[in-house]
This record gives C-alpha cells, structure tokens and sequence, in this order.
C-alpha cells in the first residue's frame, strides 16, 4: 500500500477534519455507484479506504508516523466482502466494517442490483445531498427586500421561482427544500443568501425600520409639522415645541411587515445668519 498521505493527498500536518475532507471528496469521486464496471476507479476507492482506516485512527497514525508500515507488524491485514466487492484493511485483531466511515454506507435489500453488485451498500443520503445542494447568493434593492418579491433562479437547467419575503434584511439566508441540483438518488435544497442594497432613505436598526427627518430650526422651536417619506408616499407628522434632535417619531404601518417606521428627527441649524437674525436668536434665547 502506498503511503496514506499521499493516497488521500493531505501533508502529515493536516488536521483531523482536513483528513476527513479528503476523504470524503476522494471517496465520491471514485464510488463505484459513480463508476461502473471502472476497475481502476475500484481500486482507488479501495485505497482511500484503506488510507482512511489508518490515518483516522489516533492509535494507528501515530504508529504509522513513528515507525511507517513496518509499525503494523503486530496488525493482521484481513478482507472484508460485502456482496461482489472486497475491501482490504489493517486491523488490530479486530473487526472493521468500511460501513461504519461516517456512515456512508447504509444497507438495502439483498436484492437490491445499485452499484453494478455492490452488494447492498449505497452512498449516504448526506453524502449524495451534498453534491446535489445548491447555494446561490442575491443581491436585492432595499424595496425588494422591504416589499418582498420573486426572483427566478437557473438551477440545473430549470427555472426555479423563489418567494423573498417582506422585510428580508441583509444577509438573510433562505432554504428552500428540493429545489438543488437532481441526482440518482433525489434533489438537492437550495440554499439562498439574500444581500441587500442601502437606501439613501432608510435604515434598518434591531430589527426596526428608520429613516431621518430633517426639522427647521424654527419648527423645532415653536413646534409645527414636517412631511416624512415612507415606504407607501409621504405621510406629515406634527413636530412639538422644543423638539430635540435625535427625537424618534414612531409612524404606525409604515415599517416593516406592517410594523411602525422610526423617524429620527434631525434639527436643522441655519448657516450664514445675518446680523438681524443673530440679533433676534440673542434676545429670545
């Protein structure tokens, strides 16, 4: 057997989850599901799986990495027959089912004729479900998202309409089930992640939707009233006396999914005062 680092093309450095990431993505290319009556395509898997039952074993790499092949002298190689197919391994005098790798194997009839005489054993539902998921990233306006809408998707060659719903904020992911890519075995879901565009008028604050509204000074003061732009048209909001900035004015039905719209008041100070101006601001304050 060729060295196991080198079969499942990681360094003695990786990491467990590195080495079972390999493993994984070797294991699915060369699935005889995936390779019928491949010869070549049966030996490799035979391979990584015996690459794997070492280096995923605490005990086993250790011996490997110290003293390599000749460290197995007290393991016995042994062969295991699942229906037509025969997997060799190294064990310590005992029992190793390749089935139990992550539980990539699941049994199924004895009469079941999937892998060209596998023998009973199929691909992992996960296993299959992770090539056949699809994840897709959007990129919506802030009305969309605020109003909700549909966007249409090519998924593995067919159209797939998707139902964004009101008040999806920035970075909302979405599942929706089925909707992946097809395989042998069933469909994948489709994973969407929903990216939203700032608007010049609103934000969005804990969950809340805001906008600023700028006041006159004189308003502010004496109090009056100021028209506030919202989703659905501008509705007018009475300002009172002494109006602070920062104030928050909370417009029922405007926000999101019919929640109320938060208007933060902004008191406009007046630049360039003429002296008259500056006379009257003196006496009166």
């Amino acid at each position: 057997m060729r060295d196991p680092y080198e079969v499942l093309g990681v360094s003695k450095n990786a990491t467990d989850e590195e080495i079972k990431k390999a493993f994984r993505k070797l294991a699915r290319k060369y699935h005889p599901d995936l390779n019928p009556n491949n010869k070549e395509a049966e030996k490799k898997f035979k391979e990584i799986n015996e690459a794997y039952s070492i280096l995923s074993d605490k005990e086993k790499k250790a011996q490997y990495d110290q003293f390599g092949f000749s460290g197995f002298s007290g393991y016995d190689t042994g062969n295991q027959d699942f229906g037509n197919y025969r997997y060799t391994y190294y064990s310590n005098n005992a029992d190793f089912d390749i089935g139990d790798i992550f539980n990539l194997f699941k049994r199924r009839s004895k009469n079941s004729s999937n892998f060209g005489g596998f023998g009973g054993f199929s691909f992992f539902d996960d296993f299959q479900k992770e090539d056949a998921d699809v994840t897709y990233t959007i990129t919506l306006d802030f009305d969309q998202a605020l109003k909700g809408d549909i966007v249409t998707l090519n998924i593995d060659n067919e159209l797939v309409k998707v139902k964004i719903p009101a008040g999806t904020v920035d970075g909302t992911k979405l599942k929706v089930k089925g909707k992946g890519k097809k395989t042998a075995t069933g469909r994948g879901d489709l994973h969407l992640i929903v990216n939203v565009k700032p608007d010049p008028n609103f934000y969005i604050k804990d969950g809340k939707l805001y906008t600023d509204v700028e006041v006159p000074l004189k308003t502010a003061l004496l109090g009056g009233s100021v028209d506030v732009k919202t989703p659905q048209g501008y509705v007018t909001i009475k300002i009172p006396k002494g109006t602070q900035t920062n104030t928050v004015f909370k417009i029922p039905n405007k926000g999101l999914k019919n929640d109320a719209l938060y208007a933060r008041a902004i008191v406009k100070i007046p630049q360039n005062l003429s002296k008259e101006q500056e006379e009257i601001l003196s006496k009166a304050l």
